[in-house]
């Protein structure tokens, strides 16, 4: 049995130790723990994020049109915002901005998403705790219905172009029967288009995928007539020129109707939906929620059978 001076000892001991946790506890004693500080950045403005943003946008190769479109909105958004400290934003201040532009729900929703995309960039960063633009509410968007073009329009269409401009209608006999997007047609040339396949590479692809479209053999009677890529530009005087002429023809012109007639008249012809979405380079979710009208096999054989008259 310990005496009475080890009893004491030992509860000194137990009274020491406690001390010592007691210490450590709140940071005093011979337990604290030394943490690395918190990296601290100073006041970054908003077109000084927007500027660093687009730079690393290039450095990774961003296609033009990309860096073009995503720059065309951050203007807009730096017009308003440009010398506020990033990290002072609010959602309710962006919405603000983007209602106060009186768009296109479409067109609200691009915009959105093009800043959301900048800011997540801040956020990875560390310029951002958080992104303020997450918490922005937009309407829903009306599906828009998906219209084609029938054969005799898809004919019409094809020998008023080749009339009008070759090079044009080279354009369109491959978007209308490889169903490459508008895009896609203005970025390749001719070295794209080989003995059986056109290429369309990852560089030029709008999903940055290579593929390769098979070349029908109607397609290859209107790419025998001649002409030669890159087509004009969507937007450029040529091609609007041309639409204009086309719909003064009698033939209407809505949005994506050649590649809605490809994914359409092919998918009824080869009855493949992985090969259909192959070619046209999406997923076979996206043919079906978006580009795909049900058409007849007969009217697919009629389409794929356009050739020059």
């Amino acid at each position: 049995m310990q005496n009475g001076g080890e009893v004491w000892n030992a509860l000194a001991e137990i009274g020491l130790q406690l001390q010592i946790l007691a210490g450590a506890h709140t940071g005093q004693g011979p337990f604290r723990v030394h943490a690395p500080p918190l990296p601290v950045y100073s006041p970054l403005t908003c077109v000084e994020l927007t500027n660093e943003f687009l730079k690393a946008k290039a450095r990774a190769d961003r296609s033009d049109s990309y860096l073009r479109a995503i720059h065309y909105t951050l203007r807009s958004f730096t017009r308003r915002f440009g010398a506020k400290d990033v990290s002072q934003l609010h959602a309710v201040e962006i919405e603000k901005w983007l209602y106060d532009l009186k768009l296109e729900p479409v067109t609200l929703r691009r915009y959105l998403g093009d800043v959301r995309t900048m800011l997540n960039f801040g956020v990875r960063r560390n310029y951002l705790s958080k992104n303020p633009a997450a918490g922005v509410e937009l309407p829903e968007i009306a599906s828009r219905p998906v219209i084609i073009h029938t054969p005799e329009q898809a004919r019409a269409t094809l020998n008023f172009s080749r009339a009008y401009d070759l090079s044009i209608c080279r354009a369109l006999a491959i978007r209308y029967f490889a169903g490459l997007r508008s895009i896609e047609v203005e970025r390749i040339d001719e070295r794209a288009i080989l003995e059986k396949h056109i290429e369309v590479s990852a560089a030029r692809a709008k999903t940055r995928r290579r593929r390769l479209v098979v070349i029908q053999p109607n397609l290859r009677r209107w790419l025998d007539l001649g002409g030669e890529l890159p087509a004009p530009p969507q937007n450029g005087r040529r091609m609007l020129e041309f639409q204009r002429a086309l719909v003064s023809s009698g033939v209407a012109w809505p949005h994506n109707v050649t590649r809605h007639s490809f994914v359409s008249y092919h998918l009824a012809k080869f009855q493949s939906a992985a090969k259909t979405a192959l070619e046209a380079g999406h997923t076979e979710q996206m043919l079906f929620a978006h580009y795909r009208e049900i058409v007849t096999p007969e009217a697919a054989e009629n389409f794929f059978g356009i050739v020059p008259n």
